[in-house]
């Protein structure tokens, strides 16, 4: 296996390097990665939650995170890997940042118990075509003045296919952990990257017993297959629909024109059938079901 290319952002990989047992320590270190990136405070500890957010009522939506924890002061920090994204994915984050906000209140409390929710997602996908920033930060100000209402909402975009290892303007340990998920040969890198982080000779161990489990190999190869499969699917969706878009290219009359001969057509042989069917008195219901052409101009004929 170590001379295949390995996919860390496989989410199977992903949950068992930051929630299985350990996991604490490589998880906190990436989580504070990325707040140093954004100029926030870093966290002292983490305690790895449920993922899933069970819905209340049959009619919700139940959603599900790849990593969600909490830290020692009250935050909660959820993660999701994005292979694949739309021009919806930002109300889909949304979406799941309040799931996650609005289950920290329980009945009877008071809205001074809610803390911040951080939402960290790594995209392998561009998001926004016009900036070369891999990293971005949103959160609520005022338009006018940048005055921010409220710290407890945070979300930050990873676009992994803008990043170039060693040719970015990233802080040094972002820089790892985003060279860490994007490497295709992560022997060789983990060998020159501990040099400069320690903290990656845990994940070293964490990756090498991933590698060694066949239960966990064999769940991360059915992902990449069912990614594999997902990818030809949309490529031909694609393929299907620029086809479709040149057909709505061309010129509205012409393509009228075109319906209304093939219609003419239809009708003038509907109307032959039935003049031979009624020639040889056949049964005049018979004649409209299989011409289509009602009793009434069946009759005029």
């Amino acid at each position: 296996m170590k001379n295949k290319p390995f996919n860390a952002l496989n989410d199977c990989f992903v949950r068992y390097f930051f929630t299985d047992k350990g996991g604490e320590k490589v998880l906190l270190d990436f989580i504070n990665a990325v707040m140093i990136s954004a100029d926030m405070k870093t966290f002292k500890a983490v305690e790895i939650l449920n993922p899933f957010n069970l819905k209340q009522h049959y009619k919700d939506k139940e959603t599900i995170v790849d990593v969600k924890c909490i830290t020692k002061n009250g935050t909660v920090v959820i993660i999701e890997v994005q292979l694949s994204g739309n021009s919806r994915f930002p109300e889909r984050i949304l979406y799941y940042w309040a799931m996650n906000y609005s289950k920290l209140l329980k009945k009877g409390e008071q809205y001074d118990e809610l803390t911040p929710v951080i939402s960290i997602n790594l995209l392998n996908f561009n998001l926004n075509k016009k900036s070369n920033n891999v990293h971005s930060c949103y959160m609520i100000y005022d338009t006018k003045n940048a005055r921010l209402l409220t710290d407890h909402l945070q979300i930050h975009m990873i676009e992994l296919k803008k990043f170039k290892f060693k040719d970015n303007n990233l802080p040094k340990d972002l820089n790892c952990w985003l060279g860490f998920f994007t490497t295709k040969n992560m022997e060789d890198y983990m060998s020159e990257i501990v040099k400069e982080k320690p903290i990656m000779e845990e994940a070293h161990k964490r990756y090498n017993n991933f590698i060694r489990s066949q239960l966990m190999m064999s769940e991360y190869e059915k992902k990449e297959l069912y990614q594999f499969d997902k990818k030809i699917a949309l490529a031909d969706e694609r393929r299907i629909g620029r086809r479709e878009g040149k057909l709505e290219g061309i010129k509205e009359g012409k393509l009228e024109g075109i319906k209304e001969g093939i219609e003419k057509g239809r009708l003038s042989e509907q109307i032959s059938m039935a003049i031979a069917m009624k020639n040889k008195n056949m049964d005049i219901n018979l004649i409209s079901e299989i011409t289509g052409l009602t009793i009434e101009e069946i009759e005029k004929l």
